[in-house]
């Protein structure tokens, strides 16, 4: 059959054209017709399976397929034609649409020669391809066919490949390798290549295009035959692009590992919380007791005081490790950062010691960020304090600056980035010290939870700094150098809501009670010094307490004295019941009694778990005696004025 196809390859040279659309196989036609010389029998069939019996009719010597047919795909028809094997020699040119270049990879597995867009076919570019196709059925020119698609794909490589004679003189570059070396064709011919050839070796080398910079460069040699003499082919790849893949993949793997961390501690955080805050509960709330049963000149009343305060700054700390421990709910809103750092700026001074100058450096008109400010104080403290212990007793400067900025045209290649920069433009919140610094390897450190270059087990530090920033979308880059000082860059998202003011915190009214005379109050806590302290305070305003050490008890109790509790006093966490599930068994049996729920985490969060009862206040531990003692009288005198 081959041979019979030789001698008739001139004379009768039979094509299929098998496409569903008429209009372009008479266009197909017409234009092979007017530029071939040869004489065509030309087939133009519409259909797969009528193109499939005319192959094992009368095998073609070339095919053009469209991809789309009416009752096959171009890709069901090769798969049904090679595996009939009716034609094993016959060229197949391939016709796709835009965009369909992995349907016509497919059609390159299964036999196909060639692949176009159908649409930018022009009459030129599809009678060519004929042409080579009939030329392919010869020997020679399949020769010539396979010498010129080899030129291609060297050409064509996105690998830079560069053929070096045995003398080491360049014989042939294509345009990748012509790009790496940053020479034209023209230099780099008969010119040394300049690098040690050991066949089958893959080894390393730095292309230098610039004084300072240069280009990491894998390198491949093998030994080949070029002009009938012997040579290597060298095979140069661009490196550049794996290493940033690779550093950034290093960076999310080492913060992977930190999140972990941080999430292990994190619940250890948690639990510590919880327990510290009810210890801190009892310290100020006995405090505030002594302070109410002594004379105003007493001077105990100054050492109270301070145990007062310190025990309610013990509490902003549980806060933070609650928000280490991923515990709490920020508040979020827009803020302008400008307004919110002149705010700030008498309480950071307070912080740092009187030798030490801070400036503020803040932008005008600055674009409002997303945050909770609560936690945004925070940050500023965090950071602010520890620039002032990195200085000590001796003068020196913090400086606060801010400004709108594109992280991606800022050179951070000197500082340690946590988290992913911002996209486009973003508010930045600059702070720099002149302290001590440390060396430049540690800054990766200055995150990890008690890490400290003073002394060991000094908190959570930096640690609970990276949670808040997290939880903005922003980014850190830090900068340290010993004796040149600190530098933090942190980078937050524009807002794209509306800024708003802080809501103040709304207590619910109270409803009408049933009872006249309500004395008691019943309190609901799994602590007993809560119990016993919140006791005395009731006792002091008259009331009466009725304790309870978890919600079950507490569930009895209330039925028991129910027409004589004038309101009841529960924590959140209890075992066995908790406070949601009292509150829902209390609201069952009374819609009335005004409900003051008392808990560590902050309101925002701890009404999470009231959604299904009315709750007509919230305190958060620690709490002043004053204030829980003007939270019960707005509750309790509510309800008497509304009888």
């Amino acid at each position: 059959m081959q041979n019979q196809r030789s001698q008739t390859q001139l004379t009768n040279f039979l094509l299929f054209i098998i496409d569903s659309n008429a209009t372009d196989r008479s266009t197909h036609r017409q234009w092979i017709q007017r530029t071939t010389p040869i004489s065509f029998d030309i087939q133009e069939i519409e259909s797969g399976e009528q193109a499939l019996e005319a192959c094992a009719r009368t095998p073609p010597h070339c095919i053009l397929l469209d991809y789309h047919l009416p009752d096959m795909t171009g890709i069901d028809f090769l798969s049904r034609l090679n595996g009939g094997r009716a034609t094993s020699d016959a060229p197949i040119i391939f016709l796709i649409g835009q965009g369909d270049e992995e349907i016509a990879a497919q059609a390159i597995k299964l036999g196909v020669q060639n692949y176009f867009i159908k649409h930018s076919l022009s009459e030129d570019f599809l009678t060519h391809h004929i042409h080579q196709a009939i030329n392919q059925l010869s020997t020679v020119h399949r020769l010539q066919s396979l010498e010129r698609q080899s030129t291609t794909i060297l050409r064509s490589s996105v690998d830079g490949l560069v053929v070096v004679s045995t003398n080491g003189l360049i014989r042939f570059t294509n345009p990748a390798a012509e790009h790496l070396l940053h020479q034209t064709a023209e230099e780099l011919l008969d010119s040394p290549f300049g690098y040690p050839l050991v066949p089958g070796q893959t080894s390393e080398i730095s292309i230098a295009h610039h004084l300072t910079s240069s280009t990491p460069v894998e390198m491949r040699v093998v030994p080949i035959e070029w002009d009938n003499e012997p040579a290597y082919l060298t095979s140069l790849r661009d490196l550049t692009e794996r290493r940033k893949a690779e550093e950034e993949r290093q960076r999310h793997e080492t913060e992977r590992q930190h999140a972990q961390k941080l999430e292990s501690l994190g619940v250890l955080a948690g639990g510590i919380a919880h327990d510290f805050n009810n210890l801190l509960m009892a310290i100020v709330a006995r405090a505030g007791l002594a302070l109410r049963s002594l004379p105003s000149d007493s001077p105990t009343r100054t050492h109270l005081d301070i145990i007062e305060k310190s025990g309610l700054r013990g509490g902003e700390l549980a806060n933070q490790m609650l928000t280490f421990a991923g515990q709490t709910q920020l508040v979020f809103q827009s803020i302008n950062l400008q307004q919110f750092l002149k705010d700030s700026q008498s309480f950071l001074r307070s912080t740092v010691s009187k030798r030490i100058t801070l400036t503020f450096q803040l932008a005008n008109e600055l674009p409002a960020i997303y945050g909770d400010r609560s936690q945004l104080r925070q940050l500023l403290m965090n950071v602010v304090i520890n620039a002032a212990e990195a200085i000590g007793e001796q003068d020196g400067m913090i400086s606060i600056t801010t400004s709108s900025l594109d992280a991606s045209t800022q050179d951070f290649s000197e500082y340690h980035i946590m988290g992913d920069l911002p996209t486009g433009s973003c508010v930045s919140l600059n702070i720099q010290d002149t302290g001590h610094g440390i060396q430049p390897e540690l800054v990766p450190k200055i995150f990890d939870p008690f890490f400290s270059t003073k002394f060991p087990g000094r908190g959570l530090g930096l640690a609970t700094l990276l949670g808040l920033v997290r939880g903005h979308g922003a980014a850190i880059a830090v900068r340290s150098q010993v004796g040149h000082g600190t530098e933090f860059w942190f980078m937050f998202p524009r807002s794209k809501q509306p800024t708003m003011q802080q809501s103040p915190s709304v207590t619910l009214p109270v409803n009408p009670s049933s009872n006249p005379t309500p004395t008691k109050i019943l309190i609901v806590d799994d602590e007993e010094d809560v119990r016993t302290t919140c006791s005395l305070i009731l006792h002091e305003i008259g009331f009466d307490a009725l304790v309870a050490q978890d919600g079950k008890a507490g569930a009895h109790i209330f039925e028991q004295h129910q027409g004589q509790i004038a309101l009841v006093f529960l924590d959140l966490t209890m075992p066995h019941v908790d406070g949601g599930k009292l509150a829902e068994k209390i609201r069952e049996i009374d819609q009335a009694v005004p409900i003051l729920v008392s808990s560590g985490y902050t309101e925002e969060e701890a009404m999470k778990h009231f959604a299904q009862s009315k709750i007509n206040a919230f305190i958060q531990k620690p709490f002043q005696v004053e204030v829980l003692i003007a939270k019960i009288l707005e509750l309790t005198k509510a309800e008497v004025k509304s009888e």
